[in-house]
Order: structure tokens, then sequence, then C-alpha cells
């Protein structure tokens, strides 16, 4: 069985470590899309006491975890989003220990099943544009692509982000 649940600061130490073993597997496949400051254990730390962050348990184990908000990057402005009343997708990550296995899919389904039980009409997220597994895996779930965005805080050759939609409704 797997679920969503809002992670507590006990939790913290693990949803790290994933963090930090995610990171490293990203470098390993040339992809620098988390740079240690964002996203980092102090915004874990923040998203927790707003109760943002949500843990996946799978068979009683945190196999991933997620942020799930309202707040938009300024970049996102120019952006022609089509849904009303979104929630916002930031940080998805699955533990690499337990990747390859559909977790993702089921975590991102949890989030969509969240955000329609609260009443929200849209899911947003952006991805790195470089991060071909995760472009493929929003697409397959019939996440829009909205357009792109480049954040100037990025390492040359890794500010594109791609801005994707579903709608609920």
């Amino acid at each position: 069985m797997t679920t969503l649940h809002k992670a507590t600061l006990d939790m913290l130490p693990i949803i790290n470590d994933i963090y930090v073993n995610s990171q490293r597997r990203l470098l390993e496949q040339g992809i620098l899309q988390w740079d240690g400051n964002y996203p980092n254990i102090d915004y874990f730390t923040a998203c927790i006491k707003k109760q943002q962050l949500f843990v996946f348990i799978r068979n009683e184990r945190i196999t991933g975890h997620v942020v799930l908000n309202e707040w938009e990057s300024e970049e996102w402005d120019s952006i022609q989003w089509q849904g009303n009343k979104p929630i916002i997708i930031h940080s998805l990550m699955i533990d690499p220990r337990f990747q390859g296995k559909g977790l993702a899919r089921k975590m991102i389904a949890a989030c969509e099943n969240f955000a329609k039980v609260k009443g929200y009409g849209s899911v947003r997220l952006d991805a790195f544009s470089g991060n071909e597994q995760a472009m493929k895996l929003y697409s397959k779930l019939e996440y829009e692509k909205r357009g792109s965005i480049f954040y100037s805080s990025k390492p040359k050759g890794y500010e594109e982000y791609v801005c994707m939609e579903k709608l609920l409704v």
C-alpha cells in the first residue's frame, strides 16, 4: 500500500537523505538540477512547519517526498496557464533505491487526488528541460507544456525549465 502523508520534523533526516541521494543520482546522469541552494534542509524544514511537505509511504517506508502549495516563481508570470485555482508541485523526488518501480507515477496520482479533494482546478510544475526521464513521465501523465522559463540562478546550460500543467476538471 502506498500513501501520501504530511511530513513531520522527525522525518527530516530521511527526507534529507532522499534529497542527497537523488541529487547524487542526477549528477551521475549529468543532470545539474539541484545545486544545494534549492532545495536544501532549511527549505524542507520550513515546508514541514508550513505543512506543505508530504512523504510517500510504501510498506511502512518513506520512499519519496514532495512539496505541495500555491507558490509560483515570478519567472512563471510570462507563462500562459489555462487552469484556475492551481496547486504547485515542487521538489518531487523518489528515493533512488526505489526508482523504476512506478512509484513516481503513483506519487503524482496521489498529489492529483489530494488536489481534487481540496478543490484545486489544476496541477502545475516546472521540470528541468535536460531531465528526459521526468519530461517523458509528465508527458505520459498528460501534463501539457505551457512554455519554458530560464532561471538565471542556475549554471550555464542548466537554466531552462519547462512549465507544465494538468487540468483536473
